[in-house]
């Protein structure tokens, strides 16, 4: 991954997968001060890239589940409904 716009135009998926990897790799701490950097650099672009796609795919969620008074109705993932308190 040489730059942010090929972030861009990653599935979430496979950056997701390459944000884990990048994690991992400054958590075993055997990466060179420099090389952390840039490891932490694109690290965070791969965040904002996950971030931004998740945001998109919410829009678009509450887009479709819209009732008919025009009010987004969102429900928990577990399939309980807002009002279970």
């Amino acid at each position: 991954m040489s730059n942010e716009e090929s972030i861009e135009d990653l599935p979430f998926d496979t950056a997701l997968d390459q944000l884990e990897a990048l994690a991992g790799q400054l958590e075993d701490g055997d990466v060179p001060l420099e090389e952390s950097l840039r490891v932490y650099e694109q690290a965070v672009a791969l965040f904002r890239h996950c971030r931004a796609r998740l945001g998109s795919v919410e829009q678009k969620l509450e887009i479709l589940t819209r009732d008919l008074d025009e009010e987004p109705t969102t429900t928990p993932i577990d399939g309980s409904t807002e009002d279970d308190g």
